[in-house]
């Protein structure tokens, strides 16, 4: 695996339904929104009408505008959880 630029963030997502995580070095000013459309797609996931999946990070939901470097602060790595919640379709 290649060492991030000095710039990016090594950011990893965690999902419960997925088997392993999915990982990528992401430049600070990329949003939430690009990091869960790159590992809903990693991840196999599709959104169906019913379900609605969203980042967390520290105990909060992410908001899709926040990037990645807002999230990281100062670290240079970053580990969110992709959740899902079912609503009704």
């Amino acid at each position: 695996m290649s060492q991030p630029q000095p710039h990016e963030i090594k950011t990893t997502v965690t999902s419960s339904l997925a088997g392993h995580p999915y990982q990528h070095d992401y430049a600070p000013q990329t949003t939430a929104a690009t990091v869960l459309s790159d590992a809903m797609a990693a991840f196999g996931f599709t959104s169906d009408g019913t379900t609605r999946y969203y980042l967390f990070h520290d105990g909060h939901e992410v908001p899709p505008e926040a990037t990645v470097g807002e999230l990281a602060g100062h670290a240079k790595a970053l580990h969110l959880g992709l959740r899902t919640e079912t609503t009704n379709g």
